[in-house]
């Protein structure tokens, strides 16, 4: 039974953090998965709530049964604690932790995704389930080339290592919600799960009630959080006592002006967010005192350090303050006793806040900043979100800044997203026509792949950069374009289609800017 296992999980986590409960909604969810005759689960709890435990109940569960389960999320960010954890259970029950693998653009450990228990990014299980592995990409694409070295790849076991699957199991969607594309896929892979016997669970902390038209109509059962589910953690969230203060800076004055904020605040954890890599950067150089910068455009190796550093620094409870961008929003378990936020449409907003009074903290405080020269301008986009959203989050937390963004936002994501999602049904068909093509699918998916620009699932590829000593890191074409322009990159294309073919031709973009292991590359 589902429940034995997720006593066992919790028996482990009592032996390594600690004490641990069971929690209702977490029982609730379980014992509807194995009782009720649904296939599909939208399972929506709070953040801090614990619905890890949830897919990794499932995850001992089906090995125990020969059964295969693969676990997805948006970012690779939110694989490695989650890997380890997973790894640590079986071992802890006595069963070879080899049988857990990861699979993403760091880690190969599961090729094909082909470990029982798997954990990867929905970017490579959207390449997987469509016959297009990281495995095979480039020999698709130098068969497609029409070099003799080229191949149609492993289609067919593809395939059958993603939709053998008892379970899919994707985390973390509201990571989704804000892309056509990616709610494309999601929509299609629920069809071809339903198509094949793949049971598949969709997990949020933030998800406006909007979404649920992207999912198939009348088939999706929804397990949500209330009051009544478990009255002790609700009143543990509600417990929690801050206001929310808005701050609309200048863009000559905003960081002088949020360092005031920190100066005049009495704190031990601080955690300041922004928009951009550029702001957080320049931001960071002006601090002094203990310090930690995360942002997106690290190594591997440099953000496993940073994300140590942190930790010591929590677990220690010395005095310091987090710089990061969108990029401390998931798989960054941190608190902080104040917070000051660049705005933020709400499914981010309540990420970030998700990092603020954690824990036993009852108090502190929470800015949001606004720049206005930014909001006022012609552009339809603040920094990198939509306008409207952003105007309509401002407006909200003007006449609600007693809101509680640990526990009862529901109103507050319904006031702001106001329109359908977008999906759309031409790139479900054609990707469900891939999976009918039994002859050369894979070029199929590629041709595909390309006219989407390089990702099934998010808007824009990434691309490798090489410094100029010689570190490699992964960026956007948005990047790769303005280095072009501010010619500091000579080979670098100013077309986001020939980047890709470069890129799939397996090239590196050499920059003329310097890596920087405190500050990545800028």
């Amino acid at each position: 039974m589902l429940l034995e296992a997720y006593d066992r999980v919790l028996a482990y986590v009592r032996s390594s953090k600690g004490a641990a409960a069971r929690r209702p909604l977490q029982v609730k969810a379980l014992e509807r998965i194995e009782g009720s005759g649904r296939d599909s689960f939208l399972v929506c709890a709070p953040t801090g709530y614990g619905k890890s435990l949830i897919t990794m109940s499932i995850a001992l569960h089906e090995f125990l049964q020969d059964s295969k389960v693969i676990a997805a999320y948006p970012l690779r960010a939110l694989i490695e604690e989650q890997v380890s954890d997973m790894k640590k259970l079986f071992s802890f029950h006595g069963i070879c932790s080899e049988f857990v693998g990861a699979r993403h653009m760091g880690s190969r450990e599961s090729p094909y995704l082909v470990h029982p228990v798997t954990l990867t990014t929905i970017d490579t299980l959207s390449l997987t389930a469509l016959g297009l592995s990281p495995e095979d990409t480039g020999r698709v694409f130098r068969k497609v080339s029409g070099s003799l070295f080229g191949s149609l790849g492993h289609y067919l076991f593809s395939w059958s290592s993603v939709f053998s699957s008892s379970f899919i199991i994707m985390d973390e969607i509201h990571l989704m919600y804000d892309s056509s594309k990616s709610l494309s896929f999601l929509r299609a892979l629920m069809d071809m799960c339903e198509d094949t016997g793949v049971r598949t669970i969709l997990m949020t902390a933030t998800l406006p009630r909007k979404f649920e038209g992207v999912l198939p109509r009348g088939k999706v059962e929804r397990l949500g959080f209330s009051r009544d589910d478990d009255p002790e953690f609700y009143g543990e969230r509600s417990s929690k006592k801050y206001r929310v203060e808005l701050l609309y800076l200048k863009s000559g004055e905003k960081l002088s002006r949020i360092r005031e904020v920190l100066a005049k605040s009495d704190f031990r954890r601080a955690l300041v967010v922004f928009n951009t890599v550029e702001d957080a950067v320049s931001f960071y150089k002006l601090l002094e005192g203990r310090k930690v910068l995360l942002h997106s455009r690290f190594t591997e190796e440099d953000k496993r350090d940073k994300l140590r550093r942190l930790k010591e620094l929590q677990d220690l409870g010395e005095k310091h303050v987090v710089v990061g961008t969108q990029a401390i929003e998931a798989g960054v378990n941190i608190s902080s006793d104040l917070i000051v936020t660049e705005v933020a449409p709400p499914i981010s907003l309540v990420q970030r806040f998700g990092r603020f009074l954690r824990y036993a903290e009852k108090s502190g405080r929470a800015f949001v900043w606004v720049e206005e020269d930014s909001l006022d301008s012609e552009s339809e986009v603040y920094k990198v979100y939509n306008k409207e959203l952003v105007k309509r989050t401002l407006d909200y937390l003007n006449s609600n800044s007693d809101v509680n963004l640990h526990i009862s936002y529901d109103d507050f994501m319904d006031k702001v997203y106001l329109e359908e999602p977008r999906v759309d049904y031409d790139i479900i068909r054609k990707m469900r026509v891939i999976l009918t093509d039994l002859t050369r699918p894979s070029t199929s998916a590629l041709k595909l792949f390309i006219r989407l620009e390089g990702s099934f699932v998010r808007e824009g590829s990434l691309f490798t950069v090489v410094s100029e000593n010689g570190y490699e890191v992964n960026v956007s074409f948005e990047y790769l374009y303005r280095q072009k322009r501010m010619r500091l990159c000579d080979d670098c294309p100013e077309d986001v289609y020939e980047a890709l073919i470069d890129s799939l031709a397996g090239r590196r973009f050499h920059v003329h800017v310097g890596y920087d292991r405190e500050v990545g590359l800028t």
